[in-house]
C-alpha cells in the first residue's frame, strides 16, 4: 500500500496530461513546444546538476554488463519472434531490429528515474545515470546497424545525432565536473537547480500527452508479446544477473529492476516511424506497456521490498 501511495502522484500527472491532450487544452504546436523545452534544457539541466553534485564512490562498472546483458537478451528474443512468426513481415531484417527495439528500450528518464528517486531516494541517481549514459545509443545503434545494409549505413549522422543528444551531453560533463572535482559556482548551481526543478514533473505529463495521440488497432498479438517480454521477462532476467551473478546491494538491484520493469520509450516510436516498419506495433506497444506498468511497476516493487525486507 505504502508503494501504491508513492508512485500514485506519477501516475496521475501522468493521467492529466493525457486527459488535457485529449481534450485539446493543448494543442500539437504547444506540446511540441513544451517537450523541446523538456528534453532540451529541463531534464538535462536536472541531470547536469544532480551529477556533478552527486557522491560517485559508491558506482559499480558492473551494473552497464548486469543491465544490458539482459537487455541484449530480450532484443534478440525479440528479434527472432518477429524474423521467424510475424505473418506479413517474416524474414523483414528491419521489421525485427525494430519490434526488438520495443520490446527491449526502457522509459528510463520519464518513468524510471522518477520511479526509482520517489521509493529509494536520491542516492540511486549514480546507478540511473551510468544506465541512462549508453542506453539510447546502444540500442538504437544497434537497431540501425540491423536495418540496414552496413554498407549504406551512415556512421557520421548517427554519431551526430549521437553525441549531440542534450541529455548524453549533460551526463557526460556532470560527471567530468564531478570527476575533477569541481564545486559549481552557487548562482550556476541554484540556477541549474530551479530550472530542473519541474523536469520530472513535465516529463510525465508529457508522457501522457503522447499517449493522445496513439491508438491500437491491429498487431495485438505483437504488442501483448512484446508487452510482456518488456514487463514481466526484461525485469526478471535482470533480478537474477543482479541479484545471483553479481551480488549487488539491495539498493542497486531495485534500481535496475525499476528501470528494466519501465514501460517502452516513445523514442522507439520515432525509430519505427523513420525505418517505415511497425508504427503501429511500436506505437502501440508504448500504449500498452504504459499502461500495464501501472500494475506492474507496484508488483515488482511490493515483491523486491518483500525480498529485501526494505
Amino acid at each position: 500500500m505504502a508503494i501504491i501511495t508513492l508512485i500514485s502522484p506519477l501516475i496521475i500527472i501522468g493521467f492529466m496530461g493525457f486527459l488535457l491532450a485529449k481534450q485539446a487544452w493543448f494543442n500539437k504546436v504547444q506540446i511540441d513546444g513544451l517537450t523541446k523545452f523538456t528534453f532540451n534544457l529541463a531534464i538535462p539541466a536536472f541531470l547536469f546538476q544532480q551529477l556533478a553534485n552527486a557522491d560517485l564512490s559508491t558506482i559499480n562498472l558492473n551494473i552497464y554488463a548486469a543491465f544490458y546483458f539482459p537487455v541484449l537478451v530480450v532484443y534478440g528474443l525479440a528479434w527472432l519472434i518477429n524474423y521467424f512468426f510475424h505473418l506479413h513481415l517474416q524474414r523483414d531484417l528491419p521489421a525485427s531490429a525494430v519490434y526488438a527495439l520495443g520490446a527491449s528500450y526502457s522509459n528510463n528518464v520519464i518513468v524510471g528515474m522518477p520511479v526509482a528517486l520517489m521509493v529509494l531516494g536520491e542516492q540511486v541517481l549514480p546507478t540511473v545515470f551510468l544506465v541512462v549514459s549508453l542506453h539510447s545509443a546502444l540500442l538504437f545503434g544497434l537497431t540501425s546497424v540491423l536495418a540496414v545494409n552496413i554498407k549504406q549505413f551512415n556512421w557520421r549522422v548517427f554519431l551526430k545525432q549521437t553525441f549531440y543528444n542534450p541529455l548524453l551531453i549533460a551526463i557526460t560533463s556532470g560527471f567530468l565536473v564531478n570527476l575533477m572535482t569541481l564545486k559549481l559556482p552557487s548562482i550556476i548551481n541554484d540556477s541549474l537547480l530551479l530550472l530542473g526543478k519541474p523536469a520530472i514533473t513535465l516529463a510525465l505529463f508529457l508522457l501522457g500527452a503522447s499517449l493522445a495521440a496513439y491508438k491500437i488497432r491491429r498487431e495485438i498479438k505483437f504488442i501483448l508479446s512484446a508487452s510482456v517480454l518488456k514487463l514481466v521477462l526484461l525485469p526478471a532476467l535482470m533480478l537474477l544477473t543482479s541479484h545471483y551473478i553479481f551480488h549487488f546491494s539491495p539498493l542497486i538491484i531495485m534500481t535496475l529492476v525499476i528501470l528494466s520493469a519501465s514501460p517502452t520509450g516513445v523514442n522507439a516510436y520515432l525509430i519505427a516511424k523513420q525505418q517505415v516498419k511497425h508504427q503501429e506495433t511500436i506505437a502501440g506497444t508504448v500504449v500498452t506497456t504504459t499502461l500495464f506498468s501501472i500494475v506492474t511497476l507496484p508488483l515488482w516493487l511490493w515483491g523486491l521490498s518483500t525480498m529485501f525486507t526494505l
